[in-house]
């Protein structure tokens, strides 16, 4: 290879992407110039915290959703656009421990990191006081702390996670009694509340909380269409575009994941015309990139579960399975010596789960029982089991082929044989179904 070929692939690769005008409107994690949709979330947002010109605001706000649901872009929007205030937005997902996360904060304070060893309650007397300082010398009388991903301090069961929660909201009453106020807005997957919390924490932070469902399909298509007309260099026929909103809105709302099928779909397309088949291609490609990024960097338990919900649904070939039943499988596939979960952590998992995109769920009505979620895949089984063990699904596998094979043996023998045999058959196969199920954890 030479200088003249590279010349030639740069080229190539130049004249492949002259569809787009402007890649960089298709990228998923760029910050929006508007919003769109979600005007009750902001609105709610708002009134939170423009109560501080009264001298009051509420200590904590829950923001919760699953992933691309617009929570992020929204809140610091809405704080871009108060004046009054300042805010710091702080994205958690690289902090391992609750220390981890105080120097995350401290960090985006413009703060030098502390040692470990130096405790986590002078971590939030240098927040507070670095707080104060911004305050000050902007003239301002309200800081909000943004903590996006504030789901993972909640693994770190050792670092009290609770406990810093707590800190921080006896931080902002600090900060009160000098004349300040301060507040936590919390991003997650989950309402505050569903986490392990002190009752003193439960007390302080009240139910302040803004919900982020899936986008609808006119949402999502509205997006695109926002993001097609800066990003491609001719007009996108709108059935496309339409298609995308409609695959996207139907598994999971999700509008990043939206945002990204198309680019895809138009990087397959090169440039040619952008058509449905090559956003199909493109729904390949994601189910692939999603499944091994979810289990990639899973837990152990998390990747069990998504087993059990594979393989029951291939085993049995029915979409929707209730958490009791997961549950059980999960539990007969974890292996010896390993301690299963309880039903609620795994009830948690699944949440989790369908955050990641991976399954959809559905509630029902189970009569003087209640309530019961449900799960189904939104990709193979197959596509799970194989990232999950390729060796573990090829049992699976060849298990169900087996079964298949004595069942159709057992109906050919039926119609040919005398009535006492065909009794004595089929008993012996209920017996082999019995032994099937029992080695696949059916039974």
């Amino acid at each position: 290879m030479n200088k003249k070929e590279i010349g030639s692939i740069i080229s190539k690769i130049e004249q492949e992407g002259s569809i787009f005008a402007k890649k960089a409107s298709l990228d998923s994690l760029s910050f929006p110039s508007k919003i769109i949709g979600r005007k009750d979330q902001a609105e709610s947002l708002i009134r939170y915290l423009l109560d501080y010109k009264q001298g009051y605001v509420v200590p904590y706000v829950s923001v919760y959703g699953r992933s691309g649901s617009g929570k992020s872009v929204v809140i610091r929007f809405v704080c871009d656009n108060i004046d009054g205030i300042s805010f710091s937005f702080v994205n958690l997902r690289q902090a391992k421990t609750v220390f981890g996360a105080a120097n995350l904060i401290l960090a985006e304070l413009g703060v030098s990191n502390l040692k470990s060893a130096q405790g986590i309650n002078l971590a939030v007397d240098v927040i507070g006081k670095e707080i104060e300082s911004v305050l000050q010398k902007a003239k301002k009388k309200l800081f909000v702390l943004v903590l996006d991903e504030l789901d993972v301090i909640f693994y770190d069961k050792r670092g009290k996670p609770s406990d810093f929660i707590y800190k921080l909201v006896v931080l902002g009453e600090n900060l009160k009694k000098k004349g300040f106020l301060f507040c936590i807005i919390g991003i997650s997957n989950n309402v505050l509340s569903e986490y392990e919390l002190d009752d003193r924490v439960k007390s302080r932070i009240g139910s302040s909380e803004i919900f982020f469902g899936p986008y609808s399909k006119s949402d999502v298509l509205d997006i695109l269409k926002d993001r097609a007309g800066e990003a491609f260099s001719k007009k996108i026929d709108a059935n496309v575009l339409e298609y995308c909103a409609e695959l996207s809105s139907a598994e999971h709302g999700d509008a990043r994941r939206a945002i990204d099928l198309l680019r895809i779909a138009a990087e397959i397309a090169s440039s040619g015309d952008l058509e449905k088949q090559h956003v199909d291609r493109a729904s390949d490609e994601l189910q692939k990139d999603r499944i091994s990024q979810t289990l990639a960097s899973a837990s152990y338990h998390l990747r069990i579960v998504c087993g059990a919900i594979a393989r029951i649904t291939f085993l049995t070939g029915e979409s929707w399975h209730s958490t009791s039943t997961l549950y059980n499988q999960y539990a007969k596939i974890v292996q010896n010596g390993t301690k299963p979960l309880s039903y609620r952590r795994v009830s948690d998992l699944l949440t989790d789960i369908e955050n990641t995109g991976l399954v959809t769920s559905q509630t029902s009505s189970k009569g003087r029982h209640g309530y019961g979620s449900s799960y189904k895949l939104v990709v193979s089984p197959e596509m799970v089991g194989i990232a999950i063990s390729k060796e573990w699904w090829k049992g699976i596998v060849k298990a169900k082929l087996e079964h298949d094979f004595a069942v159709s043996s057992k109906k050919t023998r039926i119609g040919s044989r005398s009535r006492p045999l065909n009794n004595l058959l089929a008993t012996m196969e209920q017996n082999n179904e019995l032994t099937w199920k029992k080695y696949v954890g059916l039974d």
